[in-house]
Formats: C-alpha cells, structure tokens, sequence
C-alpha cells in the first residue's frame, strides 16, 4: 500500500520537477524529523544513551534553543554518523515538547544531494529521493518507510542555483556587490580568498599519468553573507562560492567517487549560490513576503516547483545590497544632456569627485571647444547636486578618499 501511495506521489509531480542542472532552484540539503514511534529502531543503542532537550513549541524547527535541557542525569545520545565516499550520513534523537506540554520524540536525519551520488547536480527531488531513503534503511541501525519519511518536517532548508561563470567575471561581480553594501549590513559580507577558505583539502597533480594529491591551502573563491548560526529573516545565511574548486578539493574523494570526468569547460566555471531556510518562523516571513515557502512536510517541499525555489534564494542577497534609488537626471535636458547626467550620476555613486568626472575634457584638442564642454559638465554636475544633497556629500567624500589616496601614491 506504501509503495503504490509513493508511486502516485513520484508521478503526480513529474511536470513540476524538470531536472535541470542551472540557473534553476535545487534542494540540496536539510533536516528532516520523524516521530521516533514511526521508525523501526534496529540498533538499540541509538536510543539507550541520550539526553532529551525541550525547548518552546516555537523553537521546534531549530530557532536557537537546540542545547536547553531538563535535568543534568541524563547522557547526550551519540548520533549514527557515517562517511561513505565523501557521503556523510548522520541521524540521531532528539525530543521537544508540544503546546500541551507533552513530549515527543524525534528522529533527525540531516540529508544532502551528495546522498544521490551520480545524481548529485540534480538536486533532491521527488524523482530521486527513495535512494536516500534506501541508503538510510540499509546501514540496518533503523527502518523507515518512504510513506513517514515524506510526512517528517523539514527544517535548515539549504537551496542552491549552480552557474557557469569564468574566474575573471567572477571577481567583477563580487567587486560590484562590494560597491553597493547596506551600510547596515556591511559587517557581515565575508570574501573568501584563494588562499584562507579551506582549512585542509587536496589538489590533484598528474605524475606518470597516475593523479596524486597534495594538501592544498589555496581551494576556494567566494563571499559569505552573515554566518548560518547568526541567521535572521532579514540577515538570512547565504553564500557564493565555486563548485569547482570545492570538488576538486574539499569534496574530492565524492568527486573522483561519483562525478569524475567532468568537462573542464564546467568544472572550471562551475559556481553555486545557497540560501538557507532556517526554521518556522523564516518560512513564515517569507510567505508574508509573497514567496511560496509553506512547506511544512518533506512531501510539500518536494512539491514546489523548481522556479519558487529559485525565487525564495532570490531574496537572500538582496537584503544585504543597498536598493537602487530612482535617478534624480533632470528629464527636461535633451537627450545627448540626459545620457551625460545619467552617466555622471552613476561614476559619482563609483567615486569620482568632480575633477575626475571632468577628466575627459582634456581629450578635446580645440581649446573653445573644451572650454564650453567643460563648462556644460559643470553645469550638469551643479544640476544633478542641487536635485539629490546626497550626491554633494558623495562627491565630497570621494574627494576626500582619492586625495587619501594620491598622498600615498594611489591615482585611480
């Protein structure tokens, strides 16, 4: 009866779970918790030897209050933890308390595409996800069926959208999000260099046609914004980094395991971007924010479409970028005058200060003429400080930055 119900529910969803690899919203990883009374415990000693922790009925989906306890006599459960191939399996007891101050008891899985071996890149999936299940069922410490394990909830929700994007575009486009920070938030964007990303990876040389590996400081490129244990509604965990480097050296044992050959043409420029549901709460937000995210359940998680998924990660990043003003160009000018304002507003919003934004009036040879260009500028520039005060105060400011800079022999 099971296996038909989950048949129904693997083919009831086929339209919506395209499988594509980018620019498309995947489920990489999360948690997922089953009443303890509706899996099979195998192995006693997962459940002899553990400490039951009870925080709020609000806090169920990890909101912060994971290590309150009830009493001192009891011992923390070691959790069945698992690495197979790069692959780590982890699942253990943990107990809250429901609104009628009743306990229950729960048991995590903690899941990852990585699960999917061969298939990682797609994503989990109503399609794929009984081969975690199986996986799970085989260590023999425990026996789930497909049918409870879909109905557990899902919390620490880990979205991923994987793109192709060579090195040098890469850094541009970190470069441009560092140009636009909110201020606010500033503190907690975190590049993250060749060279002090990975604590203790590998690299793979090729000696005698045979790969050696070699321990490797130097494996990874991106930013992190806030730390996923920090993580708010409006400061949620998100990060960029590169998928390719992260393959070849922290994950390179699941790569040359299930992955390996892959095109240099992607490996190369192979980059991924993850947002984090945290909890309740967060799902909450952002169904207010219009985003489709009131998965409560496994089975409704693996019901949304790939494109909703997509768009609740949209929202991450933008919390930390300062939003785009609407230009203050004066719209009365003539066109040619238009186009000149709009770009004088913008290289003051980079850091020009006005002799710099009036530096391409040296390249007109004829004196009159430059004399009236640079004076038309000057007038727009005015212009432009007169419509939006903060432009003055920017421009001042970079003024006062590039005379910084030119007394340590930095001209930009």
């Amino acid at each position: 009866m099971v296996q038909t119900s989950i048949y129904i529910f693997d083919t009831q969803f086929v339209n919506l779970n395209n499988i594509a690899m980018f620019n498309t919203g995947l489920v990489d990883s999360l948690k997922i918790r089953v009443k303890l009374e509706k899996v099979k415990i195998l192995d006693k000693r997962l459940i002899t030897d553990f400490i039951a922790y009870y925080p709020d009925i609000s806090a169920l989906d990890d909101d912060g209050n994971e290590n309150q306890q009830l009493g001192d006599n009891y011992r923390k459960a070691e959790p069945f933890t698992k690495i197979i191939n790069g692959i780590t399996y982890r699942f253990y007891i943990k107990a809250f308390i429901d609104s009628k101050k009743t306990a229950h008891e729960y048991v995590v899985f903690q899941i990852s595409a990585k699960m999917l071996k061969s298939k990682y890149f797609e994503g989990i999936t109503a399609f794929n996800y009984r081969t975690i299940v199986d996986d799970i069922n085989s260590f023999g410490v425990l026996h789930i069926s497909r049918g409870d394990f879909l109905e557990g909830l899902v919390s620490d929700i880990d979205i991923c959208i994987n793109q192709l994007i060579d090195l040098k575009s890469l850094k541009t486009a970190f470069s441009l999000i560092m140009q636009h920070p909110n201020a606010g938030k500033k503190p907690l964007l975190h590049y993250i260099n060749q060279t002090s990303h990975v604590r203790q990876d590998f690299e793979i040389e090729i000696q005698e046609n045979e790969p050696v590996f070699k321990s490797t400081k130097g494996s990874n490129l991106g930013m992190d914004f806030n730390k996923r244990e920090k993580a708010t509604n409006t400061a949620p965990y998100c990060k960029i980094y590169h998928k390719g480097f992260e393959l070849l050296s922290k994950s390179i044992v699941f790569y040359k395991a299930f992955l390996e050959p892959m095109k240099s043409s992607v490996i190369d420029n192979l980059v991924r971007y993850e947002f984090t549901i945290k909890a309740h709460k967060h799902k909450e937000y952002l169904c207010k924010q219009g985003f489709k995210a009131d998965f409560k359940t496994f089975a409704d998680l693996l019901k949304a479409h790939p494109r909703d998924l997509a768009l609740i990660a949209k929202s991450g990043i933008k919390h930390y970028i300062e939003p785009k003003t609407k230009s203050k160009v004066n719209a009365e000018l003539n066109p040619m005058d238009i186009a000149m304002q709009f770009y004088i507003e913008n290289l003051i919003k980079l850091g020009f200060d006005q002799e710099q934004l009036l530096g391409f009036t040296y390249l007109i040879d004829d004196a009159s003429s430059r004399s009236r260009t640079k004076s038309k500028a000057k007038r727009l520039i005015d212009d432009l400080k007169n419509r939006d005060k903060n432009l003055t105060i920017k421009i001042q400011n970079n003024e006062r930055s590039n005379k910084f800079l030119e007394n340590i022999g930095v001209n930009l």
